[in-house]
């Protein structure tokens, strides 16, 4: 599939007002796959992008020069050993007489930066860490399209996952079972380690599935997504089989109820600091505010977790088109913990809430 063309462009302006030559783009063994994805399409492990104001150029080895052609427009410059592939890039920034190149310093190992610095003398090195995960963060719609089919694979595999579950079963054979469905379903592969927690491993906020198996009454909480198209999805929801306690039920209640708060403040302008605060102080009122111990959400896209952020730290204002996750919890240690999760778009005058599956505490 061809890349859409307005995510360079729209880099493209924000760098080169910089008065740099051009933008230089390290992936090897996917060290930078996000940002390589985001401006050229191609989805290898191995590359280097080299994009000035006129050209476009790829640089990758055999492994990989038909799948640029049918993934990319970039133009391919053929890497083939013994020289190195860093000797490669090099060669190729010399003669096109590339003297101040932006890079991510946060995306490119330190022995290879000093490589550059060495082998290029002349050059000057300007960092875009920043700049990039800040234009990411804004997603067109056809971004947000993505994410809404890696919600709906999400979705659609949990309810398989619920028709299997019974006492006795081990959480890892639920976690498996709901990536098997997944991948049915078309994800490219899961966004992260499925979560499946029951019982008192529900106070692990990233308790990965283990053997314990599953017993009635305790609470389960699944925190799962999928990958569609290099975008995903994450979402967070609890079960249990036959009725839990009705202290389960009070925490699930106020989990819920901080999380509609949250949702109905969402909107253009609002910071991520504020929308936190509107959930933690309701938890707080509760009397649960020291066993929320985590921030209320992160941003979602082509990583699990990028830019914006719904937490004290994040005091910017949110923009139209920004995906974010809504994730507040409580967690009883030795006993069980909650927490629910939407995958939501920052519009105007509100947002938009991509997941629809029930936030209700779920009774089998």
């Amino acid at each position: 599939m061809r890349p859409t063309n307005s995510k360079l462009e729209k880099v493209k302006a924000r760098v080169f007002e910089k008065d740099v030559d051009a933008i230089l783009v390290i992936n090897i063994e996917n060290s930078n796959s996000v940002t390589t994805r985001y401006l050229s399409g191609f989805t290898g492990s191995f590359s280097a992008l080299l994009i000035t104001p006129r050209r476009h150029i790829i640089i990758t080895d055999s492994r990989y020069w038909v799948q640029v052609k049918e993934e990319s427009t970039f133009e391919l410059v053929k890497y083939v050993p013994p020289r190195s592939f860093l000797d490669t890039v090099v060669e190729l920034i010399r003669n096109l007489d590339l003297r101040k190149l932006a890079l991510e310093k946060e995306r490119i190992s330190a022995s290879i930066y000093d490589t550059l610095k060495e082998k290029l003398p002349d050059c000057e090195f300007e960092d875009i860490s920043s700049l990039m995960v800040d234009v990411r963060s804004i997603k067109d719609e056809d971004e947000i399209e993505k994410i809404k089919v890696a919600v709906e694979i999400a979705q659609d595999a949990f309810k398989k996952m619920l028709e299997i579950v019974k006492p006795g079963i081990k959480e890892k054979e639920l976690a498996a079972y709901l990536e098997y469905q997944m991948k049915l379903l078309g994800a490219d592969d899961i966004a992260f380690d499925t979560i499946v927690a029951s019982g008192y491993r529900g106070a692990l906020p990233h308790g990965r599935a283990s053997d314990k198996t599953i017993e009635k009454g305790e609470p389960v909480v699944v925190d799962w997504g999928a990958r569609y198209k290099g975008y995903n999805s994450d979402l967070t929801r609890v079960f249990c089989i036959g009725e839990p306690n009705s202290k389960v039920k009070e925490v699930h209640r106020i989990v819920f109820e901080a999380q509609q708060k949250a949702l109905e403040a969402i909107k253009a302008g609002v910071t991520g600091r504020e929308i936190d605060a509107i959930a933690r102080n309701y938890i707080q009122e509760a009397g649960y505010g020291e066993y929320f111990g985590h921030g209320l959400g992160h941003g979602l896209g082509l990583e699990v977790h990028e830019n914006p952020g719904l937490s004290f730290r994040w005091d910017k204002p949110l923009q139209p088109g920004q995906v974010v996750t809504v994730e507040p919890g409580i967690y009883l240690e030795g006993e069980f913990g909650i927490r629910i999760e939407e995958d939501v778009v920052v519009r105007g005058n509100g947002c938009e809430v991509l997941t629809t599956l029930t936030r209700e505490l779920i009774i089998i």
